[in-house]
């Protein structure tokens, strides 16, 4: 059996679905009352769980789990108290290898951030032997995931867990929060969803910045791939940068997206003004070590590519978002 924790997000419900498409035992572990019917509605089992509330461990299967995906977290682009970060990204998963240790299951998987490198200055692709290098408003974020990496990497030297910490970069995919959200429902979208939004209608979109600087995002489904790799890998522990290792610039993005969300009214004009500040900075991951020990590789590295299968979770809204907004500021792409 597979557990996984915090399947009542984003990833977790996507990944649920995947895997028992595939055929695997999992039990989807959450908080999320309001989310409870997707599992319901998709045939999954499910159990509410606090990853905080010792208590709710107890309740768990103990036998015969072959793996605990730790997918639970406070995201920086929540407006969270800096307390929080730690209970949930740090101590929670500090809970989850306890678990895992007492209960002799030796493989745990848990999802970190490339945000750990958002102050690393290089030209050359970002590898896992890059020291962490973090500023700006998210480092509280930042320094709990940090600290729960260090965790999976204890529980691996001291207590012999196959441990195996993937940091994504940017995940795209139908569902997500690209944006910002406050706690009262407000809602800052971000360029992708503008982008949507103005090639959905055939309006005139306009890029800031330099187009020399590129971004490296991966696709939802090429992180369930890694996911279940790392699943399936055997005695293998370590970080892995999980990413496309192709980078695009808001431009080439806003070109792609005016191409696959055309509709009747026409291919939005993409125009780009770059006395305008955009984007500060790009990024490149190195996957290499991701294709020789997890044996992944993504499938959707080709950014149109990624953005046709995309639009049809679109359509389908089979994966919706469930976070609260404030009516009239929901992005389209929701």
């Amino acid at each position: 059996m597979i557990l996984i924790v915090g399947a009542t997000g984003y990833i977790g419900r996507y990944l649920s679905v995947y895997l028992k498409e595939k055929g695997y035992d999992i039990l989807a572990l959450g908080r999320s009352s309001k989310v409870q019917s997707f599992f319901e509605e998709n045939d999954i089992p499910f159990q509410k769980f606090d990853i905080e509330n010792l208590e709710d461990y107890e309740k768990l299967p103990k036998k015969n789990i072959e793996a605990i995906v730790n997918l639970a977290a406070i995201i920086a682009e929540h407006e969270t108290p800096v307390k929080r970060f730690f209970d949930i990204n740090t101590v929670g998963a500090y809970n989850v290898l306890e678990f895992a240790r007492k209960n002799g299951i030796k493989k745990v998987i848990m999802s970190s951030s490339h945000k750990v490198y958002n102050a690393v200055e290089t030209t050359k692709a970002i590898s896992e032997k890059e020291p962490v290098n973090f500023q700006g408003d998210h480092t509280p974020y930042i320094i709990s995931k940090i600290a729960a990496e260090q965790f999976m990497d204890y529980y691996h030297k001291e207590f012999g867990l196959d441990t195996i910490t993937l940091r994504l970069t940017g995940v795209h995919g139908y569902g997500e929060i690209l944006g910002y959200l406050t706690d009262e429902g407000d809602y800052t979208k971000s360029t992708f969803e503008i982008f949507v939004e103005k090639a959905l209608k055939g309006e005139k979109i306009e890029v800031w910045g330099n187009s020399k600087i590129k971004r490296d995002h991966v696709y939802i489904k090429d992180v369930l791939g890694a996911i279940e790799c790392s699943i399936k890998c055997g005695k293998v522990s370590g970080i892995f940068n999980i990413a496309s290792g192709v980078g695009y610039s808001l431009y080439d993005e806003a070109k792609f997206i005016a191409k696959v969300f055309a509709t009747e009214k026409g291919i939005s004009e993409v125009t780009l003004n770059e006395k305008k500040p955009g984007l500060t900075r790009g990024y490149l991951y190195d996957i290499s070590n991701e294709k020789k020990y997890l044996k992944w590789e993504p499938k959707y590295a080709d950014y149109e590519v990624m953005l046709r299968d995309y639009k049809k979770e679109w359509e389908s809204k089979r994966f919706k978002n469930y976070h609260k907004i404030k009516k009239g500021q929901e992005p389209v792409t929701f």
